[in-house]
């Protein structure tokens, strides 16, 4: 909602949630991957 208050005029609120919508995707892939393969966590950090 931030968003919407800062962008233009023509950028309606359903254009700013759908290009949101790779990046949430991303950020969950992220987290399963996590979850499933908890020592990948350890080995970017190591």
């Amino acid at each position: 909602f931030y968003l919407k208050g800062v962008a233009p005029p023509e950028v309606s609120l359903k254009d700013i949630f759908v290009s949101l919508l790779p990046f949430i995707a991303l950020q969950l892939c992220v987290l399963f991957a996590l979850l499933f393969w908890p020592n990948l966590a350890m080995w970017l950090v190591g």
